[in-house]
């Protein structure tokens, strides 16, 4: 299980990133498959690091971005979790509204869960 980053950790980050945009996934593909190129020989380590030098901060950033959504996410989820412990009863709808708050939105996550759960009970019916 990968530890998470502290709050410390991911401001140290932001400010080593200053203002660099967020990459997006395809820049991170792109990256690995440069390096796996060059440890294959077809590009010099002099090329791989001239793409590193524009590459990295993106991917830096994403990772920055991914990280702190993830501690968003866990200190919801604890604070629900806690909450019910504590013999309140938190509401789904309580836990996405947090998740909002956090400014993480699952409504597209959401409807594709939905929509498979719709689809295996269609299948069992079937059955």
């Amino acid at each position: 299980m990968l530890k998470p980053a502290a709050t410390e950790q991911l401001a140290e980050l932001a400010g080593h990133l200053a203002t660099a945009p967020s990459g997006s996934i395809a820049t991170a593909i792109d990256a690995a498959e440069v390096r796996a190129e060059t440890m294959r020989g077809r590009h010099t380590d002099e090329a791989f690091g001239r793409y590193c030098r524009s590459a990295l901060p993106l991917i830096l950033r994403r990772l920055l971005d991914a990280e702190s959504q993830l501690a968003a996410l866990r200190a919801q989820s604890a604070r629900h979790v806690a909450a019910a412990d504590l013999g309140d009863e938190p509401s789904p709808a309580e836990l996405l509204d947090g998740y909002r708050r956090a400014g993480v939105d699952l409504a597209e996550e959401i409807e594709e869960a939905r929509a498979e759960l719709e689809a295996e009970a269609y299948a069992f019916a079937l059955s």
